[in-house]
């Protein structure tokens, strides 16, 4: 299947298709994958009261997490998939579609940690399943739950800057564990795929879907001689530019994210070192929208999903987005690797982005 087409195989578009599923009363979740973002899952859905079960293939993961996080620990993914309602794969990106997969076919709903799949032929068939099993498929691009960004977001889609122009994101830190599965390109697709993602996600969200990328990886390290900073050029559909950087060599310094939407009538800018955190220019610009919420983005993001699996209102994310997410990611590694722009070929369903149109911004 082509770059950038979706997957389906009944009428209507992607979102529809997403929501003829089978509704149930979601009380217990079942996480595969144990390490650093099942816990984190974990946590969020302790926070929502539906009771945790968790597996992973590794038996000293589950000994601990039996000991340190209460849940109920399964032997086998199978004895865990008969167990509950909704399964949450936080597993390495390259074992995301056999865990989906096998969730999928036992007819459970499933969340699952981004990047979707590895490969676009993985989260094409993920998603076909899911449109047969009918049930709902949800991919975890945490970064749109997260307040300033959602703030910002708001923002554009009320015309508060106008049409989005440029758009700055970045996304860096410290090289995690250099013998860890995510710096295996054939694995986790890299920085690109693993840590880059997240902004490829939310630049699409904001100026719509991208039609050429252009990408650079630096600073090779570690026993995999994997890429430790990458650089991004994604042109939209709407003629927007978007500029993102990811790194692991902020070596002894902060984790750190921001972001600048510049557009026709303003600018947001962002950065988790900055005061105020969320800035308008001019200064008179009406405020961003949304209100900076407490709640922890991965429990806000759960609670969308299993309220959408209940009947509830779709999320701001889908599957869909999730493998879009995907192609743009992949395109960047492919340009990375040759030197040349990668073309992605028009969306079936084109995402337009998040701004109003023309009219409607002159109007605002």
């Amino acid at each position: 299947m082509a770059r950038g087409s979706c997957a389906g195989r009944r009428g209507g578009t992607p979102r529809e298709r997403s929501w003829r599923v089978t509704r149930v009363k979601v009380s217990r979740v079942g996480v595969v994958g144990l390490g650093g973002i099942g816990r984190v899952h974990i946590a969020g859905l302790r926070r929502l009261g539906v009771q945790v079960h968790g597996y992973d293939d590794i038996p000293d993961a589950r000994s601990k997490a039996n000991e340190e996080l209460g849940v109920v620990v399964h032997p086998d993914l199978a004895s865990l998939i008969d167990a509950v309602d909704v399964v949450d794969v936080c597993t390495p990106t390259d074992t995301h579609a056999a865990a989906a997969l096998a969730a999928i076919r036992a007819g459970r709903s499933v969340i699952c940690e981004k990047p979707l799949a590895r490969t676009l032929g993985e989260a094409d068939a993920l998603i076909a399943a899911a449109d047969e099993a009918g049930v709902a498929l949800h991919v975890a691009h945490v970064v749109r739950f997260f307040p300033e960004y959602a703030a910002a977001r708001a923002a554009v889609a009320a015309g508060r800057i106008g049409q989005p122009g440029v758009l700055r994101l970045t996304r860096e830190g410290g090289m995690p564990n250099p013998n860890g599965w995510y710096h295996d390109v054939a694995r986790s697709a890299g920085i690109i795929g693993d840590v880059m993602i997240h902004d490829i996600d939310f630049a699409r969200w904001i100026a719509g879907d991208v039609v050429r990328v252009y990408a650079r990886t630096l600073r090779p390290a570690g026993p995999y001689n994997g890429a430790t900073h990458a650089y991004a050029l994604l042109t939209h559909a709407s003629g927007a530019i978007s500029h993102l950087t990811a790194s692991w060599a902020r070596t002894g310094a902060s984790f750190r994210t921001s972001f600048e939407f510049s557009g026709s009538q303003g600018m947001l800018d962002y950065a988790t070192d900055q005061r105020p955190l969320l800035r308008t220019a001019p200064p008179d610009l009406a405020h961003a929208g949304g209100p900076m919420l407490d709640e922890d983005p991965w429990a806000a993001e759960l609670r969308e999903f299993l309220a959408a699996i209940e009947g509830g209102p779709t999320p701001r994310v889908t599957a869909h987005d999730g493998r879009a997410a995907l192609a743009i990611a992949l395109a960047a590694l492919e340009s990375a690797e040759t030197g040349r722009a990668v073309d992605l070929p028009p969306a079936a369903n084109p995402f337009p982005g998040s701004a109003p149109s023309p009219a409607e911004v002159v109007s605002v």
